[in-house]
């Protein structure tokens, strides 16, 4: 694992070479956010992390350190609530614990954080491929998250760049010619799930994942942040759960 700061691009070429693979036109590069932070430098050591009174408050409700609610609070763009040993948060549009921050795969006493800009690192990284090699391909930073009820976590897409992020299936038929009303697509979030099958999440240590024959269309435009959230008003789960007074029982 690195724990300095370095060249991301240089990074993924020397892996490429050191494993014979090479890049193609039309592949999609699946980066796991947490390598993509550490180019960055964003390991924190959480002992010179300094607490505010906030973060003690914080970290009485959660019954975690406070300087993990530090850094939680700096990171989030929204608190929702707590629970113990989780702090429920928006980051970049998403539903996360505790703000994206991350104490596994990651030196004892010390977090990580999310990439500081994570749109426009796999924007560099695409042009970077574009303009030394010539070859025509999407990139998609992944993250690992929980989901409602269900056990376990599922590969999830943070930032993307080079395809379509989702297809909107709205207009749409079915086989029994009903009309799609709401249907679209993740498909960045689909390639994030294939990909953390091959990343793994403890000691795999592949960071990156090269994801071939995906079929999806090649564009040469950022990939705006909005593209991958749905506002909160129009999110099923959090519409239904914040109007949940009582347990209806069937």
């Amino acid at each position: 694992m690195k724990r300095s700061r370095f060249n991301l691009y240089q990074a993924i070429r020397e892996a490429l070479e050191e494993q014979g693979e090479e890049i193609l036109d039309n592949d999609i590069l699946a980066i796991s956010s947490k390598f993509i932070a550490m180019s960055e430098e964003r390991v924190i050591n959480l002992d010179l992390v300094k607490p505010s009174p906030e973060a003690v408050k914080l970290s009485k409700k959660a019954h975690i350190p406070s300087s993990l609610a530090e850094l939680i609070l700096r990171e989030a763009d929204r608190i929702y609530s707590t629970l113990p040993s989780f702090v429920l948060t928006i980051k970049y549009g998403m539903v996360v614990p505790n703000a994206g921050i991350d104490r596994s795969n990651v030196e004892h006493g010390s977090a990580i954080l999310y990439p500081r800009d994570p749109v426009a690192s796999a924007e560099r990284i695409r042009l970077k491929i574009l303009v030394e090699l010539g070859k025509r391909v999407g990139v998609v930073v992944t993250d690992s998250r929980l989901m409602p009820t269900r056990i376990g976590t599922t590969g999830i897409a943070v930032a993307v760049a080079g395809f379509e992020a989702v297809s909107d299936e709205r207009g749409k038929s079915d086989l029994f010619g009903n009309v799609m009303r709401v249907t679209r697509r993740a498909l960045a979030d689909d390639i994030s799930a294939g990909a953390s099958l091959v990343m793994g999440e403890t000691c795999e240590s592949i960071p990156v994942v090269i994801v071939r024959g995906s079929g999806l269309a090649i564009i040469d435009r950022p990939i705006e942040p909005e593209a991958l959230v749905i506002d909160e008003k129009e999110c099923v789960f959090i519409r239904g759960l914040s109007r949940l007074e009582t347990t209806v029982h069937i």
